[in-house]
């Protein structure tokens, strides 16, 4: 699995003996906030959202818990203009003993809201998402709408701060899009995700479910060979989401 990066803010006051308050924030970057442009595309679509969910939690520096009562799952949704900050998650003051950070992107039994509506989190409460998009893609005259939602796990641990003051969880929601699981290099590409539509002009998991994968010369899924339709690659992607920091890599783990 591509290891997963996801964004915290640390803001750094001064401490004693490796302590530090340290604020956590979560951002989906231009591409989920703006839109993934056409340029980005290896096919000529281009893609806008309006609404990207995720459900946060279990925030960690050096394996302590930031926030009141353990670090609690929050529901963001990141398509929500930030001009470039994100938006807080947690802040605390810890004693650094190791530059790792650690988070969850998982359903939650009870979420609170952080920037997202109540409707959103009862959305996600309800549905037992861990993170729910929906948006456009359009290239040319074509248009396609697709809403999809997410049960999946993925633990984010080992996310190096390498020394740096900050923590951002960072989102990167053109993962969803790649055309190979393992691939250093992959291709963000829709049209495979656009020849599932049934003519009704949305993109549903039940349309993508009913792509054969295994005949692709891209979409390749390495030793997860049980990956044989197009959802099941996309829900895959899932993982590959997180980073830390911007480019900063975690260790991804599924735990679903």
């Amino acid at each position: 699995m591509r290891t997963a990066l996801l964004p915290l803010l640390f803001v750094c006051a001064c401490g004693s003996a490796g302590e530090r308050t340290l604020e956590a924030s979560v951002y989906g970057e231009e591409f989920i906030e703006e839109g993934i442009p056409a340029a980005i595309f290896s096919d000529g679509w281009s893609v806008t959202f309006d609404k990207f969910l995720v459900s946060v939690g279990d925030v960690t520096v050096s394996g302590t818990p930031l926030g009141d009562e353990g670090a609690p799952h929050q529901i963001f949704d990141l398509a929500q203009a930030s001009d470039g900050a994100g938006f807080s998650v947690a802040m605390d003051t810890v004693d650094v003993q190791s530059e790792e950070a650690g988070y969850v992107i998982g359903p939650s039994n009870d979420p609170l809201a952080g920037n997202a509506s109540e409707e959103d989190v009862a959305l996600m409460k309800d549905g037992g998402y861990s993170i729910h998009v929906a948006g456009t893609a359009t290239r040319g005259a074509e248009s396609l709408t697709f809403i999809w939602s997410f049960t999946t796990r993925t633990i984010y641990a080992g996310c190096a701060l390498q020394g740096s003051s900050d923590v951002q969880l960072t989102i990167h929601g053109d993962h969803l899009f790649y055309d190979d699981l393992f691939s250093e290099t992959p291709k963000v590409a829709f049209d495979l995700i656009a020849s599932a539509d049934d003519g009704d002009g949305e993109i549903t998991a039940d349309d993508l479910a009913a792509v054969d994968i295994t005949t692709q010369e891209r979409y390749q899924v390495g030793d997860l060979t049980q990956i044989t339709d197009l959802w099941s690659f996309i829900e895959q992607q899932t993982a590959s989401l997180g980073h830390i920091n911007g480019e900063g890599h975690c260790e991804a783990r599924r735990d679903d």
